[in-house]
């Protein structure tokens, strides 16, 4: 059984970043309501060029993208150094969460065309409940009083919906067979505080190290009917 581990200086910037209304090339809108009557969010959505942004969980993945203990974490590229061409690397994640269950998919994604363009990568995880979450979330709910879920996922199911001339694996999203293998069957421990600071609603991770949690990436949950979705662009990659 694989198990996720945060690198935690990054959780702690990322919780800075959030604390100050999040990345400043992000657009994001907060407490929306879509008509069914429940608190929800829309994910927003940043673009870094350095990628070390953390959305799901802060795993340390294989190639070019890490992962998280709260969905993966694919860095950007260098800038496309070496590559003929430059797209943007991204994690994204749709699904139905409750209290008490988890079902969702993550998708690795490059963009092609600077981010522009079409889809040239889309590696897809199934990613579902297995447990319980590690208790102590609440203690780390910003200015909330708690997490309003927390549940251990695993990976599964991976599929290659796109690959456009071989994008996946020869970029610097580098979702080689290898680096897939490496996420499936890996287990992460996630997280959902609504309005964390008072605006951004966030997906947190467990760190088994530090033995803490900590927001990964801005997320939207719709507590009526489940709906859960995020998406991190996390910078340009070659390819």
């Amino acid at each position: 059984m694989k198990r996720a581990h945060v690198d935690l200086a990054s959780l702690v910037a990322v919780t800075t970043l959030l604390a100050a209304c999040g990345s400043d090339s992000g657009s994001s809108t907060t407490g929306a309501d879509d008509g069914t009557g429940g608190n929800t969010t829309q994910t927003s959505t940043s673009s870094s060029t350095t990628g070390t942004s953390t959305t799901g969980a802060a795993t340390t993945g294989s190639g070019g993208s890490g992962s998280g203990t709260t969905g993966s974490n694919s860095s950007g590229g260098s800038g496309g150094e070496g590559f003929s061409e430059l797209g943007v690397c991204g994690v994204r994640s749709e699904g139905t969460v409750t209290e008490d269950s988890f079902e969702t998919y993550e998708e690795y994604y490059l963009l092609g065309e600077e981010g522009l363009g079409e889809e040239v990568c889309v590696v897809r995880f199934d990613v579902t409940r297995v447990g319980d979450g590690p208790g102590g979330c609440d203690e780390f709910a910003g200015q909330q009083q708690s997490c309003l879920w927390t549940h251990l996922v695993a990976f599964g199911n991976p599929r290659v919906l796109v690959n456009e001339d071989s994008a996946c694996e020869n970029s610097e999203l580098a979702m080689t067979a290898e680096a897939i293998a490496e996420i499936d069957g890996e287990q992460r421990a996630y997280g959902y505080v609504f309005e964390y600071q008072g605006h951004d609603s966030v997906l947190m991770g467990y760190d088994e190290t530090a033995e803490a949690w900590a927001p990964v990436v801005n997320a939207g949950w719709n507590e009526d009917n489940g709906t859960f979705q995020f998406d991190r662009r996390d910078g340009f990659c070659g390819y």
